[in-house]
């Protein structure tokens, strides 16, 4: 049986025009579902982000935001009796998504394509293109929560931890927290697919997208296709012996088991470092990836009284948090401290995780609930 609603995601009056980011998947229909059914007036909007056509092949596996998706999404919107519209982002995502995305992995670091797009398309574009609309208000499929305070908007995990996407979500402002609204992130998966049923939502068994939506094949091949790969180079042990060769340091990242195709070794043999200006692929054990701590740059505060914190210059900022480091990674107990606004270094707790530089570190409270800051890891 379902469960009902926590209803934190309702800081927002009903009457308030919103325009839903509708993809074509059943997260984001069932989020435009939920607020007709809250009486909010809604505009329905795909983003056209990437020409499928033109740099996908025929067995494409990517499964958002394609013209199929967009079919589904309009299906979707008259269901529902709303205005539906295409918007073309094409140029912002390529710029802002895909270059960053290429020009990373050739220096040598690991991106995350999903955070650029929610930060620079989804809750900066989509918000300007709503203006349009008479909209100040977005709403997306994202499974995450808000919750209104005193001190200001809090972020918080979704409550299905095995589908919580706030992870990406790191580079939210106050501003944006308070225009916004992520309906589903109240619910668990199964729940919102029997929500779609019971709604008669064409998209109620519809698979799952790709985290990289845009990348037909895979991510080594799509890096050289759209910006040039780097040249072959060499495959070094921790202590500088030459152990082979590789064909671009665009294929590897910190942290990587698979794919090395080095035979001999007694134990596993993993990606502990990548060398950009020599074109080095450092080799080394598990132990090899272990380190105290990690810097980390780009900040972006969330936590209101990290902001608050921030702004009045009380540095060294420092507070125990939980550290999540990948997409799929629970989170580890770590120590934080500001030095300033911008960068912060971690120290791990009891436990550590491997870390990859360029990829993003976003820090919770310690129920692991509430995301205070992220930013990106800098390198080793």
């Amino acid at each position: 049986m379902r469960r009902e609603s926590t209803a934190v995601n309702t800081h927002l009056l009903a009457t308030e025009p919103v325009v839903v980011a509708m993809s074509g998947g059943v997260d984001s229909s069932v989020a435009a579902y939920l607020l007709t059914k809250r009486g909010h007036p809604l505009v329905g909007v795909a983003m056209q982000v990437w020409d499928y056509k033109k740099n996908s092949s025929e067995n494409s596996r990517a499964t958002c935001c394609s013209p199929a998706d967009f079919c589904d999404a309009r299906m979707v919107a008259s269901k529902l009796d709303i205005p539906f519209y295409v918007v073309d982002f094409e140029k912002t995502f390529e710029r802002e998504v895909i270059q960053r995305f290429v020009e990373t992995y050739q220096r040598g670091l690991t991106p995350n394509p999903c955070i650029d797009c929610n930060s620079k398309v989804k809750f900066r574009e989509l918000r300007e293109r709503a203006r349009g609309f008479g909209c100040s208000t977005v709403a997306t499929g994202h499974y995450a929560r808000i919750r209104k305070s005193e001190r200001g908007f809090h972020l918080l995990r979704g409550v299905d931890r095995n589908k919580d996407q706030s992870y990406f979500l790191y580079t939210c402002r106050q501003d944006e927290l308070g225009s916004t609204i992520f309906p589903v992130g109240e619910y668990t998966k199964p729940e919102i697919r029997e929500l779609a049923r019971e709604a008669g939502l064409i998209t109620a068994n519809k698979a799952e997208s790709q985290d990289i939506c845009f990348v037909a094949g895979s991510v080594q091949d799509f890096v050289v296709t759209i910006g040039g790969g780097r040249g072959k180079g060499r495959f070094v042990s921790t202590s500088g012996q030459v152990l082979g060769e590789h064909e671009g340091i665009h294929r590897f990242t910190v942290g990587q088991r698979r794919g090395l195709h080095l035979g001999g070794a007694a134990e596993p043999l993993y990606v502990v470092g990548i060398n950009a200006s020599t074109n080095d692929v450092i080799i080394g054990n598990r132990d090899d990836l272990k380190r105290e701590g990690f810097t980390v740059h780009e900040m972006h505060w969330v936590s209101p009284d990290l902001i608050q914190a921030v702004s009045e210059k009380r540095f060294p900022i420092e507070r125990d948090v939980v550290a999540q480091v990948r997409s799929r990674h629970e989170g580890v107990q770590a120590r934080m401290v500001a030095r300033d606004a911008n960068t912060c270094e971690i120290y791990w707790s009891d436990d550590w995780a491997a870390v990859s530089p360029g990829q993003a570190a976003v820090l919770y409270d310690l129920n692991n609930e509430e995301l205070l800051c992220g930013g990106r890891i800098a390198a080793l």
